[in-house]
Formats: C-alpha cells, structure tokens, sequence
C-alpha cells in the first residue's frame, strides 16, 4: 500500500503543516491527524504499515524534481547511526527514477535526517511508523538545469509525465526483473554515491545542501 499526500506550506491557522506530523492536533490540523491515524492503524493493528509513503512539494531554490529521504547512518540521532541502515531499501526508488524520469535528478537527491525536521511527513512516518521508504518529493518553482528539459520551466505536462514515471517506478519496487543493481560506495566527501546500470555523473547522492525546504 501507498501512501500520497498533496501538502502546501500553510493552513489555516497560518501554521506549516508539514511541522506538525509529530503531534497533530485534531481540531487545527484535520487533514493530518486523520492521515497520520489511518497509517497508524494499518502499521499497528493491521501489521501492514505503508511500503512507500510520498507527499509533493514545491522547491523555491534548488533546480529539477528530486527526492528527500531518510538514511539512519546520515541522522543527527545517535542511535539511529548504531541501528543497522539498509540502503537499498531507501535507494532503489529513486534509482528506479533516475532511470525512468529525464526530469528526475538524482544528484540532487538528500536522505540527511536533521533534528529541526523531526517533525515533517517524511521524518515522522519514517521514524514513528517504520516506513523505510519515507520520502517528499519536490519539483522546482524555477525549472531544470539538466538532461532534455535544460534551460525550461516545469509546466503542467511535466509534472504528469513525473507522475507517470513514478507509478512506473512503483511498479519496479515489485518486480525482480526490472530493478537496479545497485552499488553503494562514499566519494571522497563521504557522502553516499549509487553507481546503477544507468548512472551517470549526476549519480551522487547528497547527505547535506545548503538548504533543505521539505
């Protein structure tokens, strides 16, 4: 099971919604409270937790469509950098992407999980209900600066074809014969490097940025 979730900065209590996935409250944050429930329902009582969870964002400042993920050996927490990680279960989707989608960048991919975003989607659902593949997925306000669409804005087909590439990703979390052999290695920065059948240059995935909008 899947779970989307279409998110915009503020509600109305002029609140960032995606700051409070922690603790929502009923009352001043609906949408989330009911959603977060419903997966934690199907996590707890019937012990099928999501096998992805997604929401969509908009990104003011960094270029192309991108995930942000979670990696435990690149959290601020202590104890999730001594649990074991599995970076294939985290990587495989967005190297199903970067495959898949020309509008995909896999460079600018991060799985950093920093203490002031505990609170999003992606952290909470990742650390409250163990859903390895917690991601947001961002497509940018100001265009792409790689691969068929370079020097372009985003427009309404774009983001459909993403779309589609993403159930196609989707799809190939299931199937054997369409994955990615996946080999993980650390460039000299230390900062996690995925060489697919498909990579290219732009196959190095970031554990820091200058700045993270999800």
């Amino acid at each position: 099971m899947v779970f989307p979730c279409c998110s915009h900065r503020c509600g109305l209590t002029n609140e960032d919604l995606n700051r409070r996935w922690c603790k929502p409250n009923p009352i001043l944050h609906p949408s989330i409270y009911h959603t977060k429930g419903l997966m934690e329902y199907l996590a707890r009582v019937w012990k099928r937790p999501p096998a992805v969870y997604c929401d969509y964002h908009g990104h003011s400042r960094k270029k192309n469509v991108f995930f942000y993920g979670c990696a435990g050996a690149e959290s601020w927490c202590h104890g999730d950098r001594l649990a074991p990680d599995e970076p294939a279960q985290y990587l495989l989707l967005p190297a199903l992407m970067h495959r898949i989608s020309p509008a995909f960048a896999l460079g600018s991919c991060s799985f950093k999980v920093e203490r002031e975003r505990e609170s999003t989607a992606r952290v909470t659902v990742w650390r409250q209900l163990g859903v390895q593949r917690s991601y947001t997925m961002e497509a940018s306000y100001c265009g792409f600066d790689r691969g068929p669409f370079k020097g372009f804005h985003l427009n309404t087909q774009h983001l459909q074809n993403v779309g589609s590439d993403f159930c196609e990703a989707l799809n190939g979390l299931g199937d054997p014969g369409a994955g990615v052999d996946l080999q993980l290695t650390r460039d000299l920065n230390g900062e996690l490097v995925l060489d697919s059948d498909s990579a290219s240059t732009d196959s190095a995935l970031k554990t820091d940025s200058d700045e993270e909008f999800d």
